[in-house]
């Protein structure tokens, strides 16, 4: 199942904090504060969770209110109690995010403190980053990775989007490193035959048509283009990139973060039976009150498009360099290559 933003803020009732009460700030990072005040009663979970020790250096923490508080903020500290500096939004009236102006220092603790309520209350965790944020002291070259998309947290769209494509998911992203330097990476994508299966040779492979930007340990790339099958349909995830770090020893990449576009002209052929139409315009009307929001596609500017982002993906070791494949049945690894392919090695585009 996959774990989304909203599974994680509001389905996980033992990391409810409840606010505005009159016995003072909670320590602990989950439970409710006793007594309460009649005109504020907000509660508001946190990412992250309190005693993590997995977060990400880049990452900004947050609070999901229960209500709109214009009140509440946060704060965030290191172990010796300096303040650490960022910027405050808040999205949806109840989505408070606080990012940090600096990366947070990795195999580090960290306390979050959130207060509501003009101040009346709170409550303080604590968390510790990950090894993530090490410089490598390795060879990217050749290396690849397993994108992990059904346990990442999906921020947009929502829990039931999420789950009615992306649980249905049958392929994995793979993403592999053709050549290193210090400040770029030549990357490659590629779709598998199964879901923990091996990279399917008879699917052109992703050619991301940019060098990703690489700050030791942290890559950047796209945009590309993406399809993938989703119970049988091919869905293609536009402008799609991809971002994170890669681990001291390269042996796995963490804090990973898709962005792409999900177009409901595409969607029809998966969201037609849902939504009763495979019109885009009702698609999008049927997708609204879901909280998805149709955008202009970057493609063409029309309004039929909606945003993805996912997050806290991990990237596992695949094992073995991926496979530049240019045509559709066509290479000398695809085990059914097509009438039209007369030369297997034509479709090779690492040779």
């Amino acid at each position: 199942m996959i774990r989304s933003m909203y599974c994680a803020f509001g389905i996980l009732a033992s990391l409810t904090i409840v606010g505005c009460s009159s016995g003072g700030k909670d320590s602990g990072g989950s439970g409710a504060t006793d007594g309460g005040d009649a005109a504020c009663d907000v509660t508001f979970t946190t990412f992250p969770e309190s005693g993590v020790t997995d977060f990400y250096y880049q990452s900004s923490v947050e609070a999901l209110l229960s209500e709109a508080d214009e009140t509440a903020t946060i704060t965030l500290a290191d172990a010796s109690g300096a303040e650490v500096a960022g910027t405050i939004t808040v999205e949806d009236d109840t989505r408070v995010i606080f990012d940090p102006s600096a990366d947070l220092a990795p195999n580090t603790e960290y306390s979050m403190t959130v207060s509501t309520c003009n101040g009346e209350s709170g409550s303080s965790i604590t968390f510790t980053t990950s090894e993530l944020g090490t410089p490598i002291d390795c060879d990217l070259t050749g290396r690849s990775y397993r994108v992990d998309l059904l346990s990442a947290r999906f921020v947009k769209p929502g829990e039931a989007i999420a789950d009615l494509l992306f649980s249905a998911l049958t392929v994995d992203v793979l993403l592999g490193v053709d050549t290193a330097s210090e400040s770029e990476i030549l990357m490659l994508g590629a779709i598998s035959e199964s879901v923990g299966g091996l990279q399917d040779y008879c699917t052109p492979s992703i050619d991301f048509p940019e060098a990703a930007a690489f700050t030791n340990p942290a890559f950047s790339v796209g945009p590309a283009e993406v399809e993938l099958d989703i119970s049988g349909t091919p869905i293609e995830i536009s402008s799609l990139s991809i971002s994170g770090a890669f681990a001291p020893d390269c042996s796995y990449f963490g804090g990973g973060r898709l962005l792409g576009e999900l177009d409901a002209r595409v969607l029809a052929p998966l969201a037609g039976d849902l939504a009763g139409t495979e019109d885009p315009d009702e698609i999008c009307a049927f997708l609204a009150p879901l909280g998805v929001t149709c955008e202009p596609c970057s493609s063409d500017s029309l309004p039929y498009c909606a945003q993805v982002e996912v997050d806290q993906i991990i990237g596992s070791n695949y094992g073995q360099q991926l496979a530049c494949v240019s045509m559709e049945n066509c290479h000398p690894l695809c085990g059914s290559n097509g009438e039209e392919c007369t030369d297997p090695n034509a479709g090779d585009c690492s040779l």
